[in-house]
């Protein structure tokens, strides 16, 4: 079965690829590699722990797969589910590590798949334990065809994809894969390939590996793994102590807040003694407190001002001609509106007049003037006594 979001494309062989059996011997066999073998001491000298012991790339599945954005953890459980349908084996007999890759596409990955009993045998080692096919560098790819480089060494090559996936196979084999491959550009970094490949020469001076594919190791794996439990154990015992400490000064700070609340509670009862006397804080309703403390509410006062105008304006809406107010003034003393009113003629004014008096209000108009059409007069307008 296949995870939603993770692919997992051919790798160099385009089939899946079986693993050692979980019973093989967990000793380190002899590489079979002394042209590597130099290689690697001699890049790998500079390395913590000394040159690292090379891994053949016969005990490892190299594969590509693309995993969607996730924490640490559960990547390297979407890295094993995502290899699973890719091997021949049985997913609890294996171990798939994260592989270094320079590059890569987003998402991309290179899984590392060996066998349990194979990866504790390299994984204890003292010196770095790096994959064989990682001293090789990867090739540039075309935008038409992939890219291999190889290293030959006796009857036995290795590769290294363009992809950053790697092999290792019998001569002979080579010709076969390269074909059914699609015949990737291919470059020879040491002894001579066979005639029927059409392969470029770099033996005379070999690229150099990449530094982050140097930096690999599976032993590292083991040493980073103790170094998190031991930072693990640190940090917990850190945390226990500094819970101790904290709970015994939480016990410091209760006293002293107990303290603080009697000595508080003596100043409250101090000063309530004077407006409240004969209550005490420790057997009174604080509801009775309250209501003795609370003030009395203020009576509102409306003002007269704008009921007035209202009243006024309203009265004015029953004209059959409209009037305007030009000047707006309130006589506070007397309580009444002091206006001057403008109209298209006397007769509009004496009938506002006329009005505001009919619904009550006591009206005082001063000398009206009128010019050019209009009109206009002062009138005092306040409440009658009937309202």
């Amino acid at each position: 079965m296949t995870n939603q979001s993770i692919s997992a494309p051919d790798a160099a062989f385009g089939l899946p690829v079986g693993m050692p059996a979980d019973t093989a011997q967990s000793a380190l066999p002899a590489y079979p590699s002394l042209s590597l073998t130099r290689r690697a001491a001699q890049y790998g000298a500079m390395l913590r722990g000394g040159p690292p012991v090379l891994v053949p790339a016969e005990v490892i599945a190299a594969h590509i797969v693309t995993l969607p954005k996730a924490g640490s953890r559960q990547r390297a459980a979407l890295l094993t589910y995502a290899v699973e349908d890719r091997i021949a084996a049985p997913i609890d007999t294996v171990q798939v590590v994260h592989g270094p890759l320079a590059t890569s596409g987003a998402g991309e990955t290179l899984a590392l798949v060996l066998a349990r009993t194979v990866f504790a045998a390299f994984e204890t080692q003292p010196r770095p334990a790096l994959p064989d096919f990682l001293l090789i560098p990867r090739p540039v790819a075309s935008a038409q065809n992939p890219a291999w480089a190889a290293w030959r060494d006796g009857d036995r090559v290795v590769v290294r994809s363009s992809d950053g996936t790697g092999f290792a196979t019998p001569v002979e084999i080579l010709p076969i894969l390269w074909a059914r491959a699609g015949k990737p550009t291919l470059t020879s970094l040491a002894a001579a390939l066979p005639d029927s490949l059409p392969a470029q020469d770099l033996s005379a001076a070999p690229p150099p590996p990449d530094p982050l594919d140097m930096a690999f190791s599976f032993a590292r794996l083991r040493q980073d793994s103790a170094n998190r439990r031991g930072i693990a154990l640190f940090v917990g015992s850190a945390l226990v102590a500094a819970l101790i400490v904290h709970v015994a000064l939480a016990m410091f700070d209760l006293s002293a807040l107990r303290r603080l609340a009697q000595q508080e509670r003596a100043q409250a009862q101090a000063a309530i003694a004077a407006p409240l006397p004969g209550i005490t804080l420790e057997s009174s309703d604080i509801n009775a407190i309250l209501a003795r403390l609370a003030p009395v509410a203020a009576v509102q006062q409306q003002g007269t001002f704008l009921p007035l105008l209202s009243d006024v304006t309203a009265a004015m809406a029953g004209l059959p001609t409209p009037v305007s107010f030009r000047r707006l003034a309130w006589g506070a003393q007397e309580s009444s509106l002091v206006v001057l009113v403008e109209g298209r003629g006397l007769d509009d004014l004496q009938q506002l007049q006329q009005i505001l008096e009919q619904q009550g209000f006591s009206v005082r108009s001063g000398a009206a003037n009128a010019n050019g059409g209009a009109a206009e007069v002062e009138m005092r307008i306040s409440r009658g006594a009937s309202q």
